[in-house]
């Protein structure tokens, strides 16, 4: 159900941040916990911050920024 409403979510953030991702990772889930439906989970407070780690983790692996290598066009060092 989470990583459902994550994964959905997830797709209206614009230039997203760890933090900001975090943020929305972390509210999604009280949202949900404040509103009972983890109550017949089984699954403790401790195990639920597993799960917000493990979404924030895949979350910042999916936008994470890549290095801008210079265009081979413009390189000094052209190949003869």
């Amino acid at each position: 159900m989470l990583t459902d409403t994550v994964g959905t979510s997830n797709l209206a953030l614009t230039s997203p941040t760890a933090g900001s991702l975090r943020k929305f990772v972390h509210d999604l889930l009280m949202k949900h916990l404040l509103d009972g439906q983890f109550e017949e989970s089984g699954l403790t407070l401790t195990e639920l911050h597993i799960v917000e780690e493990t979404l924030c983790k895949g979350l910042t692996a999916l936008y994470h920024t890549r290095i801008k290598y210079p265009d081979a066009a413009t390189n000094d060092c052209k190949a003869s």
